[in-house]
């Protein structure tokens, strides 16, 4: 990937934007985050630019997700929103794509035998 992908997470925990701010560095995103919907949708009003909107909205009582979508497309905003009830339902996926992608870089390729597993 030659550009890093733009991620803007909504979560109101400081606990867990500090600990996915790292983890999405390491994994090849660039993250801003939101404590709340409104805070999410006065960053893009101001012009933010992001690829996608992750949204925690078991812990958004102020907001529910299909109330930020429904606010986001009024604003004339298409930015694909991934709803999510459990904040680490995202590092939960990026471990197993890593891990996956760690078990093939093993996997190499011997002439005449087909693939073959290393470590």
């Amino acid at each position: 990937m030659n550009q890093r992908q733009r991620l803007l997470v909504v979560d109101d925990s400081a606990e867990t934007r500090a600990t996915l701010s790292g983890y999405l560095d390491r994994i090849g995103y660039r993250a801003r985050f939101a404590s709340s919907g409104e805070e999410a949708l006065a960053m893009l009003r101001d012009g933010l630019e992001t690829d996608a909107v992750v949204y925690d909205e078991a812990i958004q009582p102020a907001m529910s997700g299909g109330a930020f979508v429904q606010r986001l497309h009024s604003d004339g905003k298409l930015t694909p929103v991934l709803l999510m009830t459990k904040p680490f339902q995202l590092l939960d996926f990026a471990d197993r794509l890593l891990r996956m992608l760690a078990d093939q870089a093993r996997t190499v390729s011997v002439p005449g035998s087909g693939a073959r597993r290393e470590g």
